[in-house]
């Protein structure tokens, strides 16, 4: 008894929850230096993240989005398993390398050991997604590479800064195999400016607080969430749930050559077991998802069990069992190509969740669509290269008791956004003739999905367009009795003024010349519940706000509006609701 009592003395919860908030502001002080020094539009737009780790390389204090987080678990893990004690103060370690924990190509990370009197206490970690990684196409997500080699520059763990003094053979390689290599430095040293920053914080709270409360508290932080993680798969009854989606590009545009990935949830007592077997073979194409990428994933969908403020770290982890055969679609084997799998990670986000609302009905909703993007590379009038990348999302899906937020990121990937008008009109050859929501495009429902977004540019140079882009021909489902949102659309408009559909890819790749137009929508999400059961007066409120029009409100949720007063007809609208 004594014992225990003790054990309790030493915990001190108000402690724990001031460092707790103390990492939370090294976070974002680390990311407000990388958004205000970064270069490429990427990082104007939010596609990077920052976190900080204890001793043992465990992520601790969140500042990234759930997936973002957990990604980072199975690169950590390798930088230590590599180098082990070899740190010194001053130490800067780079990789893009998917095959050690990174997502893609272009997604590149920077890691720093923190030192404090001598001793190594905490690590910091950054990434973001880089314009370009060298390769057969800008950009570096194109499905069509059917290997590693054809992709880019695939940069292992290794050192690009060692106690203070730069590698400058490393930068040397980079300068010599990426397009715009100023800019993809850039991004480097603000990525490492991030890092610095992180370091001086972390300085701040350990000179305070000291060495032990520190560690005590990461101990903490990993043990909560795991009891978090398994108190809410106890509350769970026992079941196992098991959900097939047909992912229906094979990499090359083969549109109707389906690709399965299968997906199997166990809950077993306080343990989640997530299994992948009868998943289709890697493909000869890049669409395939790294294993870090389909382990984050899972975690990241998970996690939305538990509340917000457990931080997505390996505590959650521990409660999940993972199961990915390797060599199939959702565990490549190098030298797998694999730049092109973002569109298969949000299909494996959408089924684990869907398999969620199978085993707890009337507690989550429908994550979302999007992840959409637009890459432009084209060459200065005066020598060099210059490319953006456009990314943004539809919103998310029906909720059981709220509508899906419009033009926002799923729920495991945080808050991007779409790069500003006038930032790539005034650093690019570009205008933006267009961004908004699109009517009656939304998944109907009790609670409907977000509408479909869409984006028009208009090019000033000649140069190439990659698209990344999701939902083909399957739409994006409704929960519960709701319906479908639209499918994602692509236009190509000529300087001549005609225009036709572009193929119905998951990546497409098109050159533009000066005058060209791409118009680009984003998939709608699915709704929740029957859309006859929607509360009337919201669905005059979406037809006032120009979201729906008269004639969908009457044939999809039998709601009767008189355009001339835009009121609604209650007598006509139960006699619809009667007549169904």
């Amino acid at each position: 008894m004594a014992q225990v009592e003790t054990e309790q003395r030493k915990f001190d919860p108000i402690l724990v929850e001031v460092i707790k908030n103390g990492l939370a502001s090294v976070n974002e002080e680390m990311a407000i230096a990388v958004h205000r020094t970064g270069r490429s539009a990427m990082v104007k737009v939010g596609d990077f993240a920052t976190v900080v780790c204890d001793r043992q390389g465990r992520v601790v204090g969140e500042g990234a989005a759930p997936f973002q987080s957990a990604i980072f678990m199975l690169t950590l893990e390798n930088i230590l398993k590599q180098f082990g004690d070899d740190f010194k103060p001053g130490d800067i370690v780079i990789s893009n390398d998917p095959y050690t924990g990174m997502g893609h190509l272009p997604d590149v990370s920077i890691f720093a050991p923190v030192f404090w009197k001598g001793r190594r206490v905490a690590h910091t970690i950054s990434y973001s997604h880089h314009m370009d990684i060298g390769g057969r196409f800008a950009g570096g997500f194109s499905s069509q590479p059917r290997s590693s080699y054809e992709e880019g520059l695939r940069i292992p763990i290794m050192k690009l800064y060692e106690a203070g003094v730069r590698n400058e053979r490393v930068v040397d390689i980079i300068r010599a195999n990426v397009r715009a290599p100023e800019e993809w430095l850039g991004d480097i040293e603000a990525k490492i400016a991030g890092a610095r920053r992180g370091d001086q914080a972390i300085h701040a709270i350990l000179d305070k607080y000291g060495v032990d409360a520190f560690d005590s508290t990461c101990d903490y932080l990993v043990d909560n969430a795991e009891r978090a993680m398994r108190a809410a798969i106890r509350a769970i009854p026992p079941g196992v749930y098991v959900k097939e989606d047909l992912f229906e590009d094979e990499g090359y545009g083969g549109v109707g050559k389906l690709v399965p990935v299968r997906i199997k949830l166990t809950l077993d007592g306080e343990t989640a077991t997530v299994d992948f077997t009868g998943t289709a073979p890697q493909s000869q194409a890049a669409i395939n998802l790294p294993l870090s990428s389909t382990l984050a994933s899972v975690y990241s969908s998970i996690k939305c069990l538990v509340s917000p403020d457990v931080l997505t770290n390996v505590g959650i982890a521990r409660a999940i069992k993972v199961i990915v055969p390797e060599g199939c679609l959702c565990n490549p084997q190098h030298p797998a190509a694999v730049g092109g799998r973002t569109a298969l990670l949000f299909r494996v986000i959408d089924t684990v969740f869907r398999l969620i609302g199978e085993a707890v009905p009337g507690k989550v909703g429908i994550p979302g669509e999007g992840g959409d993007m637009l890459h432009y590379s084209t060459e200065r009038p005066g020598g060099g290269h210059s490319s953006f990348a456009d990314l943004y999302f539809g919103g998310w899906g029906g909720r059981p008791t709220k509508d899906g937020i419009d033009a926002v990121a799923p729920m495991t990937f945080g808050s991007y956004g779409s790069v500003p008008a006038e930032v790539l009109e005034r650093e690019y050859p570009v205008v933006v003739e267009g961004f908004g929501l699109v009517t009656d495009t939304e998944g109907p429902g009790k609670f409907r999905g977000a509408m479909g977004m869409y984006k028009q540019w208009r090019f000033l140079a000649p140069g190439n367009v990659t698209i990344r882009t999701n939902r083909l021909t399957t739409a994006s489902a409704g929960l519960h009795g709701g319906s479908p949102g639209a499918l994602s659309l692509n236009v190509f408009k000529s300087a001549n003024g005609t225009e036709r559909e572009m193929d119905r890819q998951t990546i497409i790749h098109a050159h533009v010349e000066a005058g060209d137009a791409i118009y680009h929508r984003v998939a709608a999400s699915g709704g929740y519940g029957d859309p006859a059961t929607r509360e009337p007066l919201l669905v005059l409120q979406d037809f006032e706000d120009g979201k729906l029009s008269a004639e969908r409100a009457r044939e999809v949720y039998k709601v009767a509006i008189d355009v001339a007063s835009r009121a609604v007809d209650w007598k006509r609208t139960a006699a619809l609701r009667t007549a169904m």
